[in-house]
């Protein structure tokens, strides 16, 4: 399960933060699952069961990154607040202030519509580069299918250390990554795509890039354990697995062997990590 984003190319950081820019801001999908379509871009023939899959992965995500959520909550990247929604729903007797901030007025927007009239809901446009808060201003961030986006590992590195800067100590911070040793990869490679950090990085050096930005790891959470590529990547094949066995598979994986045995988490094609901010 993936977000649909312009393909990674030789092309410049500034060029590339351009087209990200420009997708963003240039989706106008409608339909019965709006909200998702936005976040997924998600073609508008999409099968009943994708659209139904990708709300429980987007409600399981929700659940690991929203608990323990406390005061103050930074989104770093919030597009239409997808995320922030499912929150709601399940954590009806949390209390916490939620700042979102995206570069998309676009996305913004869609996320002002769904939140008027929550006064504990704020949002601000801006960049993982400069984030415009005081240093130790939140108690938890999280940061959902961003890092994946930047065009190299000095922009991750940065973007970690602005997190770490807005956290105060021990606050927790929970980001994920595309994990390069997952099967699907592998199989992807095999194919000749590339496959180059930071959108897709080891468990191990995803870790080191914690720990190096002053994280201290402490859970993850595997999702997506296909064997070969699915629905999203192969739409227009879709005749080759017309029930997505595959998807089900994974769905299984994900809601009953993974909490059974955690250490599956690290075979998922997507993984979040929730860690403590451990230096000041």
């Amino acid at each position: 399960m993936t977000k649909a984003i312009p393909a990674k190319s030789a092309k410049s950081p500034d060029h590339e933060a351009r087209e990200e820019r420009l997708f963003w801001e240039s989706m106008t999908k409608e339909g019965s699952e709006v909200e998702l379509r936005y976040a997924r871009d998600l073609p508008g023939d999409a099968p009943a069961f994708i659209i139904r899959h990708l709300m429980e992965f987007e409600e399981d995500v929700s659940r690991f990154c929203f608990d323990g959520g406390k005061n103050l909550v930074l989104d770093a990247g919030c597009g239409n607040g997808n995320l922030l929604m499912h929150a709601l729903r399940l954590y009806p007797g949390s209390v916490f202030d939620y700042v979102g901030i995206d570069f998309s007025r676009n996305m913004l927007d869609r996320a002002a519509a769904r939140t008027r009239g929550m006064s504990r809901v704020h949002l601000v446009q801006g960049g993982l580069a400069s984030l415009p808060f005081k240093d130790g201003s939140f108690d938890h961030l999280i940061s959902s299918g961003v890092l994946t986006c930047l065009s190299s590992m000095e922009e991750a590195e940065a973007a970690l250390a602005e997190f770490g800067r807005v956290l105060s100590f021990g606050g927790m911070l929970t980001v994920d990554f595309f994990n390069s040793r997952s099967p699907t990869t592998l199989m992807r490679r095999l194919c000749g795509e590339r496959m180059d950090p930071p959108e897709y990085i080891s468990p191990k050096a995803f870790r080191g890039l914690l720990e190096g930005a002053g994280f201290k790891p402490f859970s993850a959470k595997g999702f997506d354990f296909k064997p070969c590529q699915g629905y999203l990547f192969m739409s227009r094949l879709r005749l080759f697995d017309p029930c997505f066995i595959q998807e089900r598979f994974s769905r299984i994986v994900e809601s009953a062997i993974q909490p059974r045995i955690p250490a599956l988490s690290r075979f998922g094609y997507r993984i979040y990590v929730s860690s403590w901010k451990d230096s000041a």
